[in-house]
């Protein structure tokens, strides 16, 4: 008797996990497919081809452009990481405004402004490692307006 109801306890058991791990797929694609239809959903564009701007950072190394883009609002998050002994302040802006510009023209915006530019701060380093990496991120903050 008690194998019986010991074999019985085990297949409900794993009947309810197997109905329990499909629901939560169900909430997680449910959960996914309304971020696509939400406007205010923050979009990361990674922009791979960084040899697109080489010539505006010739001396960076291991050079990454990352963007994250809320078209609700058109506040967009700029952000520029390399390695440390090859970071100048001067080349991540440049970078930075050039991929404001390309960004801009793409996505039919006239203008743009710095979110901060009351306070003065147009960009923000940020120093930290990967292992023993040293690396830096500048990150800028702009509203795009039509």
């Amino acid at each position: 008797m008690k194998k019986i109801f010991t074999l019985a306890a085990v297949a409900l058991f794993a009947l309810g996990s197997i109905f329990a791990q499909d629901a939560d797929a169900i909430l997680a694609e449910v959960a996914a497919e309304d971020s696509k239809d939400d406007p205010n959903a923050t979009q990361i564009i990674m922009l791979e081809d960084s040899d697109l701007y080489k010539e505006l950072h010739p001396k960076a190394k291991n050079v990454t452009l990352r963007i994250d883009y809320t078209p609700l609002t058109g506040e967009a998050i700029f952000q520029y990481t390399c390695i440390r002994s090859s970071y100048e302040k001067g080349e991540a802006m440049n970078v930075a405004m050039a991929v404001y510009q390309d960004f801009a023209v793409e996505h039919k915006y006239k203008h743009y402004r710095y979110a901060d530019y009351k306070k003065g701060t147009f960009g923000v380093e940020k120093h930290y490692k990967e292992g023993k990496i040293p690396y830096v991120t500048y990150s800028s903050r702009v509203i795009f307006t039509k």
